[in-house]
């Protein structure tokens, strides 16, 4: 199985709820996707969606290693509040698609419209947004 990241599930973010499972994940390099991107504020920090655009949204790939498991698939759904149960209430889906590069991935998308206080990010890098911004990426839910 293959991820796309783009926002806080990318490597580097210091939240512990899904920290350790990038030591079950190959990285494979950067990649985009079609789409738009926006960033909704959060006590803990900053957020992105990936929801329906034209643009292109920058991210990091991911392989699964062998010893990633369905517990570990399950944390990165509860981490994404990703009910497979229940996707109506959900607040992300994951979804397959395919990057610009025509690889298929399997990627976090919003589940519905973004709420009036999401920012509309520019360029569709979140990590460079959040720089330049000055404003702190999400790093709460301690517990996958």
């Amino acid at each position: 199985m293959r991820f796309f990241f783009y926002g806080t599930l990318q490597a580097g973010n210091p939240n512990p709820a899904i920290r350790d499972i990038h030591d079950r994940l190959v990285p494979l390099g950067p990649g985009r996707i079609t789409g738009g991107l926006v960033a909704m504020p959060d006590r803990d920090g900053w957020f992105p969606a990936l929801v329906p655009g034209d643009g292109e949204v920058a991210g990091q790939i991911f392989a699964t290693a062998p010893d990633f498991s369905v517990a570990d698939l399950a944390r990165l759904d509860r981490y994404e509040e990703y009910d497979p149960t229940s996707p109506e209430t959900s607040w992300y889906l994951r979804e397959e698609r395919t990057l610009t590069s025509g690889e298929v991935v399997m990627v976090y998308c919003l589940n519905g419209p973004p709420p009036e206080s999401a920012v509309v990010i520019p360029g569709g890098d979140f990590r460079a947004w959040i720089a330049a911004q000055g404003l702190p990426e999400f790093s709460g839910r301690g517990e996958g």
